[in-house]
């Protein structure tokens, strides 16, 4: 994951709440504590300012007990840790679907352990949001091109042509929309021949779908009226295209 895990820390003993944030510290470059708290309305309201994705909750404090606090946020979506002191909350804590349960004076080999699986599931998760997102992005039919600093996604079919400049590619966009892309003619030319595009010239590589005619084996027209000269060494493909949709 690129992203640190944000933490908050729910804890009314000044030396308790020293220890466990040394620990996190020392351990896991991946958490980044974000606050703490001893009380449960400053809980509440830490909570909703910050929105951390991991908690680790003492469960009796100075003014109650968090269950209060999670009763009053109940559609957090932070995972929870509770720390407690006495284990006859554990059920309890269960009903609030905790991510786990640390006893006091907490072991740190436990903390090391407990810690270690919530971020083994969190890069797991992230993992598959990836893999699902560039599986419907595939399945969709499009092409991300950087521009710049930015990286753009279009939809395959709407690109009328691909035409070189040096070192870049002029894009050209069904409703006149165009885009410099900062990679060359030939390495869009791999990713996108197989999805119906003929390269015509030296310079040129058009999408087969916005071909309206062709004229004389040699000039193809393409949907924008724009007409573009085949090369000779490519009019045999251009045969081959023709004889294809024939």
């Amino acid at each position: 994951m690129d992203k640190n895990i944000s933490v908050i820390i729910i804890e009314d003993e000044k030396d308790s709440l020293e220890f466990l944030s040394e620990m996190l510290v020392e351990n896991f470059k991946e958490i980044e504590i974000v606050g703490n708290s001893g009380s449960i309305q400053e809980s509440i309201n830490i909570l909703k300012l910050t929105k951390p994705e991991l908690v680790f909750m003492d469960i009796e404090l100075i003014d109650g007990n968090s269950f209060q606090i999670l009763d009053e946020i109940s559609n957090h979506e932070f995972e929870i840790i509770f720390t407690t002191g006495y284990n006859n909350y554990i059920e309890k804590a269960m009903e609030y679907y905790a991510f786990n349960f640390l006893s006091k004076p907490i072991d740190v080999d436990k903390l090391k352990n407990v810690v270690q699986r919530y971020l083994n599931l969190k890069e797991r998760i992230f993992t598959e949001q990836k893999y699902d997102l560039l599986k419907e992005f595939m399945t969709k039919s499009r092409l991300m091109i950087n521009i710049g600093n930015e990286h753009i996604a279009i939809d395959i079919d709407n690109i009328i042509k691909c035409e070189a400049d040096g070192n870049y590619t002029i894009f050209l966009i069904t409703d006149s929309l165009k885009y410099l892309a900062s990679k060359s003619l030939k390495h869009y030319e791999n990713l996108l021949i197989t999805k119906g595009f003929f390269r015509a010239n030296r310079k040129t590589l058009i999408n087969t779908k916005h071909i309206t005619s062709i004229y004389k084996k040699e000039t193809i027209i393409l949907s924008n009226k724009e007409k573009i000269i085949v090369s000779i060494r490519n009019k045999s493909k251009l045969g081959d295209l023709i004889r294809t949709f024939s």
